[in-house]
């Protein structure tokens, strides 16, 4: 596992790395033995009551792992990877695992003042250096509502919304100036917790994200090309670029890139079967 060059200095506890035959990880000291655990999924209904999140892509749940009394984060949401085509697992010898990776980008995030919920873990399993299974687990954020559903129903009304969108700019622009790219920055990615006026934003599915040493104006405009605010794009792009960006090439970017990955999706759809039965989905 490489660690370099995200910092773990953050974290509010001291990680510790499991090693065990193909199993490698990292996480809480208290949470070792369950980390192991989870990566044999039949094992969750047996030993622990879970709340079934989600179930695709990638199985999500909630749950309390066993931990000592006091524990500071008592639920946890684990997210169990899955393979998406087989050309994937077949570069999995060349990889860190989804979980490894949604961990230290939690690090670095944490690291630059900026929220997501706490990483707790990750683990993976290897046979014969290919990826047979991988978990991330972190904190459960408790009463929030993610910014796609806070765009549809807009619940304090243009003025909440655009107090919203300066959190998020501030937040992305913060983000870009660390180095690091999301690559799947869409509003059901942000969860809004807390009462107006004392809001809390985190960021998640961190699986995708890279770090480098500095971001590009139209890095930035493409990262920012998946969050699908309609009406409010202007506005939110006018709070990111600030006077720092162009803001009519920017958009121009951004809007170019929905424009591909929307006919893409266009595609994708009309050779879905071939593709299911060709082993490629």
């Amino acid at each position: 596992m490489r660690v370099e060059p995200y910092d773990l200095s953050a974290l509010p506890y001291k990680p510790v790395q499991i090693k065990r035959g193909g199993i490698t990880g990292i996480g809480h000291p208290d949470l070792v033995h369950s980390l192991v655990k989870l990566l044999n999924v039949t094992e969750y209904d047996q030993e622990l009551k879970i709340v079934v999140l989600k179930k695709r892509p990638n199985l999500i749940l909630q749950t309390s792992l066993s931990a000592g009394n006091g524990f500071p984060w008592p639920k946890q949401v684990i997210k169990r990877f899955k393979w998406r085509g087989i050309q994937n697992f077949l570069l999995s010898p060349l990889k860190d695992s989804k979980a490894f990776k949604s961990y230290l980008a939690a690090c670095h995030l944490l690291r630059h003042g900026l929220l997501t919920p706490m990483p707790l873990g990750a683990v993976n399993l290897r046979k014969l250096r290919f990826i047979r299974s991988n978990v991330y687990v972190t904190e459960s954020i408790e009463n929030y509502i993610d910014l796609k559903s806070y765009r549809d129903s807009t619940p304090h009304g243009p003025a909440g919304m655009t107090e919203v969108l300066k959190m998020l700019a501030e937040y992305v622009t913060r983000m870009h100036d660390s180095g690091l790219l999301h690559r799947d920055l869409n509003l059901s990615n942000f969860l809004l917790a807390g009462a107006r006026g004392e809001y809390k934003l985190y960021l998640i599915d961190l699986n995708r994200c890279r770090l480098k040493s500095r971001l590009s104006s139209e890095q930035r405009a493409i990262d920012l090309a998946r969050l699908d605010l309609k009406t409010w794009q202007e506005l939110f792009f006018r709070h990111y670029c600030s006077d720092r960006f162009d803001q009519e090439t920017m958009l121009r970017i951004a809007n170019l890139c929905r424009f591909r990955r929307h006919s893409w999706r266009q595609v994708a759809k009309r050779t879905n079967n071939f593709r299911k039965r060709m082993k490629l989905k």
